[in-house]
C-alpha cells in the first residue's frame, strides 16, 4: 500500500503538492490583500499557566508546505505555528524552518510539533514494540525524533511539544515518555509540553490536568462532536489547573445532512467563543481560507445565519468519526476502525493522500487496512450511522486494494 502505486497525475491532483498549486500560489492577490489583513486586531488569550499570550487564531500546517501561505499567515497577525514530525513526510516542518529563518523573527513566534509513538491496541497505551512504520516508544526514540524536528525547523528548540494522539488516560500517564519530555523541557529543546488527543477527549484533558506536568492540551473540539457537553465541562476544569487548550477539526468536517451547507465561519466562532480554549488551529490550504479565518477570529459576534447554523449543529452530529471505539469490538477483525476513518477523512475531505497513507502506515497489519479483505461485506456499526464500509471501500480504492 504506497503513493508510488499511484498514478503520478492523480497524487499532483489529490495531495497536498495539488492543493498548492491550485489554491496556494497566488502571491499577487496575497500581497493585493496585505492591506487589509494587517487591519484585523486578533485577540489574544493566556495558554494555561505558562505566562504566554497567543492569538485565538493559529495555524496548523497539516495540509500546506507553501511558503507564500505561511507567509501571509504571519503577516496577518498569526503567530503560533502548529505542525508534526510526520506532516507531509516532514515537509511541513522544513517548509516551517525556512520561512522562519528568513524571517529571522523566532522568537517572536510559537511553534508547535508532535512525535507519534507506537501503541498497544489491545490494551489501548502506548508500546516498546513497533506499530507498523510507528517507532517503539521510548525515550531514545523520542529524542531522535525531536531532533529530526529541530533540524528540519532549523531552531533550538519548539515552544510546544504534543505526544501524539493521546487517546486514552492510560497513555497520558505513560512514565517512560512523560519523563522523556519532562528531561528535553529541562535540556531547553522545548518550553512547553502537551498532549493531543481525537478521541475520548474529556479523559484525555482531565487526565493532562490531574498529571501537573502538561502545559497544554491540543483536542479535537467541534460543534458536532456528540461529546462536545463533557468536553466543555473539561475544559473548564482544565483551566481551573492551568492547563491551556488548543482546539484542531475545528470545522467539524461535512454535515449528516449534506443538504445543509458547511458554515465554517460559524463552526469556528463556536469554538473559540469558549474562553476555556486558548487558540484554534484550522489546517488552511488557500489564502481565500486563511482570509475567513481571520474575518471569524477578529469578530466572534454571530449573525443571524450563523446562529441558526449553530442552532441546527447542536441537535445533529456531524458525518466525522467521533473516535469513540464503540465500533470496534462489532468487527470480527478488531480493526483498527477509527483510525482507518481518520485516514478516510484526511484523504476524502483534506484531500491529503500523504498523511491518509501515513497514518495508515502506522497500524499493525492486523489491524490496519488489508485485514479488512477477509470480510466479503463490512458488518463492523457504529453507534452514529457513520457508514463504516463504504469508507473502507474508499480508501481501498484509492489506495488500489481489493474490495473483498
Amino acid at each position: 500500500m504506497s503513493l508510488d502505486r499511484m498514478e503520478r497525475r492523480q497524487f499532483l491532483k489529490s495531495s497536498s503538492i495539488g492543493m498548492l498549486a491550485a489554491g496556494c500560489a497566488w502571491p499577487g492577490r496575497a500581497a493585493a490583500q496585505t492591506g487589509k489583513a494587517q487591519e484585523i486586531k486578533l485577540p489574544t488569550r493566556p495558554l494555561g499557566r505558562t505566562g504566554v499570550k497567543i492569538p485565538i487564531l493559529s495555524f496548523g500546517v497539516m495540509n500546506t508546505d507553501s511558503p507564500d501561505l505561511i507567509k501571509r499567515a504571519l503577516e496577518a497577525g498569526i503567530i503560533h505555528l502548529d505542525t508534526a514530525h510526520g506532516y507531509l513526510r516532514g515537509n511541513s516542518e522544513t517548509a516551517i524552518g525556512r520561512v522562519v529563518k528568513e524571517r529571522g523573527d523566532r522568537d517572536k513566534l510559537i511553534i508547535a510539533t508532535k512525535v507519534w509513538l507506537a501503541r498497544d491496541h489491545q490494551t489501548g497505551g502506548f508500546s516498546t514494540q513497533a506499530s507498523g512504520r510507528g517507532p517503539a516508544a521510548t525515550a531514545e526514540n523520542l529524542n531522535q525524533m525531536l531532533n529530526l524536528s529541530l533540524t528540519r525547523l532549523q531552531t533550538d528548540y519548539v515552544d510546544i511539544l504534543y505526544l501524539h494522539s493521546c487517546d486514552t488516560a492510560q497513555m497520558v500517564n505513560y512514565e517512560p515518555l512523560m519523563n522523556a519530555a519532562v528531561a528535553a523541557r529541562k535540556a531547553g529543546k522545548v518550553r512547553f509540553i502537551g498532549v493531543s488527543c481525537h478521541g475520548r477527549v474529556p479523559e484525555v484533558v482531565r487526565a493532562a490536568a490531574d498529571a501537573k506536568i502538561y502545559d497544554v492540551a491540543e483536542i479535537a473540539f467541534n460543534l458536532q462532536r456528540e461529546d462536545k457537553e463533557d468536553t466543555e465541562k473539561a475544559i473548564a476544569y482544565a483551566k481551573e489547573k492551568g492547563l491551556g487548550i488548543v482546539a484542531m477539526k475545528t470545522q467539524g468536517g461535512k454535515r449528516r445532512d449534506e443538504k445543509v451547507p458547511m458554515n465554517h465561519k460559524a463552526s469556528l466562532k463556536w469554538v473559540l467563543r469558549h474562553e476555556e480554549v486558548t487558540t484554534a488551529i484550522p489546517g488552511m490550504t488557500t489564502f481565500d481560507q486563511l482570509e475567513l479565518n481571520l474575518a471569524a477570529a477578529a469578530d466572534l459576534d454571530l449573525d443571524e445565519e450563523e446562529k441558526n447554523y449553530i442552532k441546527l449543529g447542536s441537535l445533529q452530529i456531524g458525518a466525522m468519526c467521533q473516535s469513540c471505539r464503540a465500533c470496534v469490538p462489532t468487527c470480527p477483525q478488531h480493526v483498527d476502525i477509527p483510525t482507518l476513518m481518520r485516514a478516510a477523512m484526511y484523504a476524502g475531505s483534506y484531500g491529503n493522500l500523504s498523511h491518509a497513507e501515513w497514518t495508515l502506515s502506522m497500524l499493525p497489519e492486523q489491524y490496519g487496512l488489508q485485514v479488512c479483505g477477509l470480510c466479503e461485506t463490512c458488518i463492523a456499526a457504529c453507534p452514529h450511522q457513520l457508514n463504516i464500509g463504504g469508507k473502507v471501500a474508499e480508501l481501498k480504492k484509492t489506495f488500489r486494494l481489493p474490495l473483498a
